[in-house]
């Protein structure tokens, strides 16, 4: 890899280079050097992260490295691990090249992500400097795509109808969500986001006639209409609707597919009781 990438590698990572001055002497725990000599102004406010070992893959006996020497390396939340005696760092994704569209072919797994790594040895020299192929260890994309979907959680709304407060048989009743807004997302780990846009409405008048398909509104409309042709008992039919969204996955803005996935996401019912009557002088909406 050419001094350029790198250069740009470490900047992106968070990692400002700058030549040496007297406030760097003065802090040489937030110095490093870099691998063509330029001094490394690292930010380590709160002390450097990842020396714990926990970032590793070292087993439960603790790191076999020492994960100080790349800690203040990459993004907050870089990844740190051993590989033998070597300390290795990487931002998962890349700050890079976070876009999939942007990787190289030659994907060798579906879950495989493309990363900046670099790794040192005991002595803090630079072994391993290069772009990869990165598979993570943890849920799949296809499993985190399943979580996002666990996420989605549809808003309440209300079901409005009109006439207002009762409706009249042989005269429609229009039907919308109101309050009920739009798309929908639930979020789980590396930007892996399950999607649903609203569908359509099903409703339910209440009077046994069942449940009906509608466009999705959400004010005052005749897209959606029943006409009753029996008053109701008191308080009214008990109507229901619900919310049928579809769905998609995506990664970062860019769109996941896997089969066995759910597509679609219906709300749970609400409910309301509409009174309906026989005639009136005046119906007005």
């Amino acid at each position: 890899m050419g001094v350029a990438p790198l250069f740009l590698a470490l900047l992106s990572a968070g990692l400002v280079a700058l030549g040496a001055s007297p406030a760097a002497a003065e802090t040489p725990q937030c110095v490093s050097t870099g691998p063509t000599g330029q001094v490394i102004i690292i930010d380590c406010e709160d002390g450097g992260g990842g020396g714990d070992g926990d970032d590793g893959a070292g087993g439960g006996s603790g790191p076999q490295c020492d994960l100080s020497s790349v800690a203040g390396f990459g993004k907050p939340d870089a990844s740190r691990w051993c590989e033998g005696v070597n300390a290795c760092w990487a931002n998962i994704p890349s700050s890079i090249y976070p876009d999939p569209e942007d990787w190289p072919e030659g994907q060798p797994d579906p879950d495989a992500v493309y990363i900046y790594k670099e790794c040192r040895d005991p002595s803090g020299t630079i072994v391993v400097s290069d772009w990869t192929w990165h598979i993570p260890e943890g849920p799949s994309l296809e499993e985190l795509a399943r979580q996002a979907y666990g996420m989605l959680a549809p808003p309440d709304f209300s079901l409005a109808f009109s006439p207002p407060e009762q409706a009249v048989i042989f005269i429609d009743t229009w039907w919308w969500a109101a309050g009920a807004g739009g798309e929908i997302v639930g979020t789980s780990a590396l930007g892996v986001q399950a999607v649903g846009e609203p569908s359509h409405l099903e409703v339910d008048p209440g009077d046994g006639s069942g449940a009906m398909t509608c466009p999705f509104v959400t004010s005052e409309s005749d897209a959606c209409a029943h006409t009753y042709e029996r008053a109701a008992d008191d308080p009214g039919y008990p109507s229901r609707a619900r919310i049928v969204y579809d769905v998609h996955y995506e990664q970062n803005g860019n769109a996941l597919e896997f089969p066995g996935l759910p597509d679609s996401l219906e709300s749970p019912w609400t409910e309301t009781a509409v009174p309906v009557v026989e005639s009136q002088a005046v119906v007005v909406r």
